[in-house]
């Protein structure tokens, strides 16, 4: 039997970590799996925190959607959501084909490598490829959702590589993230991964996740382009690192 003093810590962890991962998306619009997940993983099993990051994460994009949705253009956004939609069922298959820890090094490698390069070089770089390129993106997006759940790296990263403007950028990852965490959510009810732990923990990071989310929200509408764009970068070029390590 778990002693209670333990439930009442992992409780307290869960919280304070969904405030700090609220936050930061609601700042940014992707990135809550990649802060809270470490934290979580310390109190609860993986069976429990993978499913509440797609949880909990569906719910922090819902609440700051609100500031990007009239930026919405969907004939930006379809390539990237079709073709991220297609690549979930691939990344599934590849999930136990592949050594995940090769895998998680590499999107590292190619993370700290892409988002250093433009930090200390130049953004904007990429004019070509158009929808196609995006499609490719989206599939890549999902492909990885479908093994690690990191739908939102590579297409975050692409529109700062577009050098789209901020909410141009957000209004395209932002509902991609949203429509493909929902199809993981759909995936794991289906397949009987949710159970009332899942619903425990979910009530307790509630209030974590409205307070986090709306400050996030509050500092995003005050900060200017380019202090977006590194912010984001940052967070990138710092996944990136930890996905290597």
């Amino acid at each position: 039997m778990i002693p209670a003093v333990d439930l009442v810590a992992a409780d307290v962890v869960v919280a304070a970590a969904a405030l700090f991962g609220a936050f930061v998306s609601g700042l940014t619009g992707f990135a809550f799996g990649l802060v809270v997940l470490g934290a979580w993983l310390q109190v609860v099993p993986p069976a429990v925190a993978g499913p509440l990051v797609v949880i909990c994460g569906i719910f922090t994009q819902s609440v700051s959607f609100a500031s990007v949705r009239r930026f919405v253009d969907w004939r930006r956004l379809w390539p990237f959501l079709a073709f991220g939609l297609l690549g979930i069922p691939l990344g599934v298959w590849l999930l136990p084909r592949i050594d995940p820890a090769w895998f998680k090094r590499g999107t590292g490698v190619f993370l700290v490598l892409t988002a250093s390069y433009q930090l200390f070089g130049r953004a904007g770089f990429i004019h070509a490829g158009g929808r196609a390129a995006d499609g490719a993106v989206g599939f890549i997006g999902g492909v990885m959702s479908g093994i690690a759940g990191l739908s939102g790296a590579v297409p975050t990263l692409w529109t700062m590589m577009r050098g789209w403007r901020k909410e141009h950028a957000r209004a395209v990852y932002q509902p991609f993230n949203m429509a493909i965490l929902s199809a993981t959510l759909v995936n794991l009810y289906v397949s009987g991964n949710l159970d009332g732990e899942h619903l425990h923990y979910t009530l307790i990071s509630v209030p974590s996740l409205l307070v986090g989310a709306g400050a996030g929200l509050f500092a995003y509408r005050w900060i200017d382009a380019e202090l977006f764009r590194r912010v984001v970068l940052w967070l990138l070029l710092a996944s990136g690192v930890a996905l290597v390590v």
